[in-house]
């Protein structure tokens, strides 16, 4: 008999910044195929911190959170994220 395993599809970081007030904010962006998430490491700014996923070809919506915006399931279906700092801030796809 033999076993065939597959690689677990691996993860993607970024970071994100902005200037509010004169000083930076960093967002942590992380994307895995059952864990998404945008996550404010700073103060300075005001704005939420905002992730959506894909699945089925679609992109779902985007959900916000002061601290930390996050998505996770177990099936393992998602096919990318995209993250940003604020509601009208640029996106990054991961």
């Amino acid at each position: 008999m033999v076993a065939l395993v597959a690689a677990p599809a691996s993860a993607a970081t970024a970071d994100l910044s902005r200037t509010c007030g004169g000083v930076k904010t960093h967002y942590d962006a992380y994307s895995s195929r059952t864990l998404v998430y945008t996550q404010k490491t700073g103060t300075s700014c005001a704005g939420h911190a905002w992730v959506r996923v894909k699945t089925n070809g679609t992109w779902k919506k985007w959900i916000h959170n002061n601290s930390k915006a996050t998505i996770s399931n177990s099936t393992g279906n998602f096919e990318g994220s995209q993250h940003k700092s604020c509601e009208t801030c640029t996106v990054k796809t991961l």
